[in-house]
This record gives structure tokens, sequence and C-alpha cells, in this order.
């Protein structure tokens, strides 16, 4: 069993944006703190420094101005950054909007989104794009496998998807996207060659819904009185499988370097 390691996945991302980003300047508009953002803003802080990215953050108080915030602030930026938590009564998609396709650093915007579904993908949401620079690092091979995704959000289950299916390197697989309302979700999950787990429930995954010499990806982050868990019971997994993701150290530590890389195309 192999130990699919996120941060020789991050430096590789690193040294290849090596020169490219000095003097970019991302934007982070922020409207207040929990322990999952400040977690990853300090992933960002930290590769924007070893890139020679200026971070800029901004925090809005006024739910009433947040738009017109945003509106300036985005007008200066390469790229933008929307980070949670979100006040109650703002509208996402219109903040999504005011920045636009081009100074969508986290592959957000309904247009970079197509993108993916055309076959032509140019900024990937960081989540996705790590478990396919996962994929591509390690050399898993996807030509006619068996992909199992359960979890369906816009942002996450959806566009892993749709890069599973491009004709590419990583891709050529044959595609199956479960959900809460999957019948046999046990047995469906269990025929599968690559399992993607994005689900949002601590260590729900067990060797029960696993094939033996599979390969597991965990994208789960689940803060819990035991520290953070992801959604894939690791210990009682990983005997079965013969490549895993742990969390942390998975496919979290690798977003903030993604981040980076959309960046560099903006």
């Amino acid at each position: 069993m192999k130990i699919l390691k996120g941060k020789p996945v991050a430096d590789a991302i690193r040294g290849n944006l090596a020169g490219k980003l000095s003097g970019k300047r991302l934007g982070i508009f922020r409207f207040g703190k929990d322990p999952s953002s400040e977690s990853y803003l300090r992933g960002i802080n930290k590769n924007a420094s070893l890139l020679g990215v200026k971070v800029e953050i901004y925090t809005s108080y006024s739910t009433q101005k947040i738009y017109t915030q945003l509106e300036e602030f985005n007008r200066y930026m390469d790229g933008v950054l929307l980070l949670k938590p979100f006040p109650k009564g703002i509208s996402i998609e219109k903040m999504i909007k005011i920045i636009g396709p081009e100074k969508d650093v986290e592959g957000i915007h309904p247009e970079n989104l197509g993108q993916i579904m055309l076959g032509k993908p140019r900024v990937i949401p960081p989540t996705p794009g790590a478990v396919m620079e996962i994929i591509k690092f390690y050399n898993i091979q996807t030509d006619g496998e068996f992909v199992v995704i359960i979890g369906r959000s816009e942002v996450v289950g959806k566009p892993i998807a749709n890069l599973f299916l491009l004709k590419t390197q990583t891709g050529n697989a044959t595609v199956t996207v479960c959900h809460s309302k999957t019948k046999n979700l046990k047995g469906i999950s269990k025929k599968a060659d690559i399992l993607v787990v994005s689900i949002g429930k601590p260590n729900f995954i067990d060797s029960g819904f696993v094939k033996r010499g599979s390969f597991v990806i965990d994208v789960g982050i689940n803060l819990t009185p035991e520290g953070i868990k992801g959604d894939v019971n690791f210990e009682d997994v990983s005997s079965y499988v013969k490549g895993i993701t742990p969390v942390p150290g998975g496919v979290g530590s690798i977003t903030s370097a993604l981040l980076m890389k959309n960046l560099s195309y903006l």
C-alpha cells in the first residue's frame, strides 16, 4: 500500500511555477473567520511568499456595501478569492459575476466550470485540480478504469467527474457519480478501481466500501473533537487498497499551490 502524500505534489507544482508569478497580486475578500478558512489562508500565504505573489486581504463588515466594495477591490487585482464563511443574505452568484471569469482564481465562475464540461479546462477549482494532480504525479492509470465519485457538489464532485472523462493522460475513465440518495452505494463503490470521496462525513467509508487493490482519494476535511478527519477511515481501509491519500497531508495540502497555478493563467 502506498500513501499518496500531497507535499511532493505541491512541491512539484511550485517548482513549475518558479519565476512565473513575481509581481502578481492576489486579492482575498473575506467576511469573517473560521478554523478551516484560516488554515487555507496560511497555506496561501506560504505559497505566495515562495513564489513572489503579493497577497492583499480586504475584510468587509458591511453587508449593504459588499458588492460595491468587491467591485472596487476587484478592479486592481490579478485574481480574487472569496474566503468563507459567507454572511447570510448575500448572493454568492452576484459576487462571482462581479469577479468575472478573467479574475476567478478558484475556477468557480460558470464560464470556467463550463470550459471543463466542454473539454477545454483552463482555471480548475483547486480541490478537483488537486485530485487530478495526485493521479498524474503518482502515475495512476485511468484509461478505461471504473471511477466512482461520492459527492456531487458544483465545485468538487461534478468537476472531478468531467475531468476524469476528458481524453487526457488522467482521463478516459468510466465514471459514476453517487450521492446521499444513491441506492446500493456500498455495492457501487466496491466496484471502483479509483474511489474519490467528498461526502462530508468523518470516517464514513470503511473497508466494506472498497475494492481490494483499488486507489482511494479522500477529499473530506472534517473538524472533530479528535482532530481533522477525512471521509475515509484510513486505518480500516489502508490494508485493502493499493494507494490512499491521508487526511491531513493529502488533497488539502495541494489546493493552495494550485491556487497559485490558476493565478498564472489570469
